[in-house]
């Protein structure tokens, strides 16, 4: 992709913000986690809001445009001082993450940019599913994940 329209920019530039700020609480996280299994599943899906990072600032950075760069810390909001609590917060940063990918769907034609949020929204949808379930959240699944 070679340009972005305003909308466009708009909506990456919210989804890329989102990536940022989940990486940032992924390692909040990891300092509350003691269970093997979810220290992977930690991994995991820092690994994978990298790889959207990443492709979310190619892509900016493609249309000629600058990123927005993340910030040293984010306010949480809430304390965060076990396992649980640090879970709440995953579940948070995910759907915020939905709700950004969820608005590049809606604001971009590009079949790229399409395919990218579309992994972005499915994969935030899907590990805040894993993450209700690991702490007994009920509904565990979202009918419409990325709704604001």
């Amino acid at each position: 992709m070679t340009e972005l329209s305003d909308a466009e920019g708009t909506a990456l530039r919210s989804a890329l913000s989102a990536e940022h700020a989940a990486l940032w609480v992924y390692g909040l996280a990891s300092a509350y986690v003691g269970e093997n299994r979810v220290r992977s599943a930690i991994d995991d899906a820092q690994e994978q809001h990298r790889r959207l990072r990443d492709t979310a600032e190619k892509v900016i950075r493609g249309a000629g445009q600058i990123p927005p760069s993340a910030q040293p810390a984010y306010d949480v909001g809430e304390r965060v001082s076990d396992q649980d609590s640090a879970i709440g917060l995953l579940i948070k940063a995910e759907g915020d993450c939905q709700v950004g990918w969820r608005s590049v769907l809606e604001n971009t034609a590009d079949p790229g940019l399409r395919g990218t949020a579309l992994d972005g929204l499915t994969t935030s949808a899907t590990r805040a599913t894993r993450w209700r379930l690991t702490v007994g959240q009920q509904p565990a699944a979202q009918a419409f994940p990325g709704q604001a």
